[in-house]
């Protein structure tokens, strides 16, 4: 509806309908998470405010920046490529679940002990700690972090600190100003993951203090050189700096951001309580249910789960979670998100596993569940089937590969060149040698008429062919000559035993610099009739 309204008078729906509405919006979902609407921008995605916040906050040389182990992908991502382009440092405080307990540190130490000790350690080196951040909500796994606690220790130390909430808007109840308490400088978060807005439509609230520094990813304005072509009075009256920066940042479409008021009225009409409760109820019910049917475990205690379960998959192989995932698609049309683990220390694990994330919403139910459940009881023990013989052949092969490097060591240093030449079956074959070969030789060679011919050539670069311990490549023929003209070698016999010509020696034992030689095993070649030999 709103796309068509803007497609019908563009000009008149950017310069005032739309950005009215927008301001509606920003009071609902301020009103809505518990803030100020002066201190809650729109912006298109959490990536776009994760590029706001750490230009915000200046990296520069010799700076220390913090996340957690849990940190999204694209956090991680931008911190790295804004430390690397200032020398700064990126340090990640490592983070283990279990049950039993919170998050916790490695070795099951307090999360936020850890955090304390290495912002610490930091500063004694006298680095200036410019941002920590961490998840309201992780991704992979979905648990809720200790956020309050965490918040609090970068607070008594003067440390800016930046939520990545990109789940929790409509899993969760917020209260920004519970968190701005806490110490939380930044925050945002998506409202198309769990409010029922469309994608390209987030938050970013900021604290009154840091909002000067703070600007949208792309820079855009609030009027252009003509006074006909400004925005209504209306629609920017009373805006803040910082409203005024993410008010317009160039033609896009601004239906989602708008959209996001009818989703908070979509979910009044039904009820907040209801749906958080839906989805909290039904995700602890198909954790115990999954770990039950499929005898494995649950990740986190219930405190720690919104409405994202975590079940341990029930497979050993890592191939077998990613084939697992592809055959849930093609077969059952199901998506879940499968994820891997790195070992807890704590638990003394000593390889990682695999678990399931099954998202709820209103549109899940009990049955969806079993029916997951039981597609997965079926397919994971031929998934893990498949994949530990995968994993057992891969092993092999890189072995044999590795066996046969060592072998070859020796003769690295030549540069062979083979080729092969099937000749049909004939009562007799000749080949002449080259004006190379020693004069005493005979320039003729009979092959029998039951078995086909094999002509073949090597020639190799000079060098020390017989440097290092001695090793057998295969089946072959070496020559005292400079230069070794091709010779005929009959398939049966020939290539099967060793030969007994005066002024040659034997491949299999390497110790002197042949002139030529052919692998057999290690080369791969095409004969003329197009197959290969």
């Amino acid at each position: 509806m709103y796309q068509i309204e803007c497609e019908s008078c563009p000009h008149e729906w950017m310069l005032g309908s739309a950005a009215t509405r927008i301001q509606k919006s920003r009071a609902k979902l301020a009103e809505y998470i518990k803030a100020s609407k002066e201190d809650v921008v729109l912006i298109e995605n959490c990536t776009a405010a994760t590029a706001s916040v750490i230009r915000a906050v200046g990296l520069r040389a010799g700076d220390t920046a913090i996340h957690l182990s849990t940190a999204y992908g694209m956090v991680k991502n931008c911190l790295s490529y804004c430390a690397a382009a200032t020398g700064a440092n990126v340090v990640e405080v490592k983070v283990e679940f279990s049950r039993r307990m919170a998050p916790v540190s490695r070795n099951g130490h307090p999360l936020d002990l850890v955090l304390a000790k290495t912002i610490d350690e930091a500063i004694s080196k006298g680095s200036r700690v410019a941002l920590v951040t961490f998840d309201y909500i992780s991704s992979c796994p979905g648990v809720i972090m200790p956020v309050h606690t965490l918040a609090k220790v970068c607070k008594s130390r003067g440390v800016p600190c930046f939520i990545d909430g990109a789940h929790v808007l409509g899993q969760l109840k917020l209260n920004c100003f519970a968190l701005e308490a806490s110490g939380v400088t930044f925050f945002m978060s998506d409202a198309h993951k769990w409010l029922f807005s469309p994608k390209g439509s987030a938050i970013l609230w900021v604290s009154r203090s840091a909002q000067t520094d703070v600007y949208p990813s792309v820079i855009g304005a609030v009027c252009s050189n003509s006074p006909a072509t400004s925005f209504h009075p209306d629609a920017i009256r009373g805006l803040s700096d910082f409203e005024l920066r993410f008010q317009y940042t160039g033609t896009r479409d601004y239906t989602p951001m708008i959209a996001v008021s009818d989703a908070l009225s979509f979910r009044k009409r039904i009820g907040e309580n209801v749906i958080l409760g839906y989805n909290h109820g039904l995700a602890l019910w198909a954790q115990e249910w999954l770990s039950t049917t499929w005898r494995t475990e649950i990740l986190v205690p219930p405190e720690c789960t919104a409405a994202m379960a975590h079940v341990r998959m029930p497979i050993q192989w890592s191939g077998a979670a990613v084939l697992l995932n592809r055959m849930l698609k093609d077969k059952y049309a199901m998506h879940v998100m499968c994820f891997a683990l790195p070992a807890r220390d704590h638990l003394g694990e000593a390889v990682q596993t695999h678990w399931v994330r099954p998202c709820v919403q209103l549109f899940i139910s009990r049955n969806d569940v079993l029916a997951f459940g039981l597609a997965v009881q079926e397919l994971a023990p031929r998934c893990d089937s498949v994949a530990k013989y995968f994993a057992k052949w891969q092993a092999s092969s890189r072995a044999r590969k590795q066996l046969r490097a060592t072998c070859m060591a020796p003769v690295m240093a030549h540069k062979i060149t083979l080729g092969f030449c099937v000749a049909p079956t004939e009562p007799v074959l000749q080949q002449e040698n080259s004006a190379h070969e020693l004069a005493d030789e005979s320039h003729v060679q009979h092959m029998s008429a039951e078995s086909s011919d094999v002509a073949a050539v090597a020639k190799y670069s000079a060098g020390n062919l017989g440097s290092g311990p001695s090793c057998s490549v295969g089946v072959g023929f070496t020559r005292n000559s400079s230069t070794s003209a091709p010779r005929r070698v009959e398939h049966k016999d020939a290539l099967f035993k060793p030969r007994s010509i005066s002024n040659e020696k034997g491949v299999g034992d390497v110790r002197q610099s042949p002139n030529s030689v052919i692998d057999f095993m290690g080369t791969a070649c095409t004969s003329l009739l197009g197959a290969s030999v």
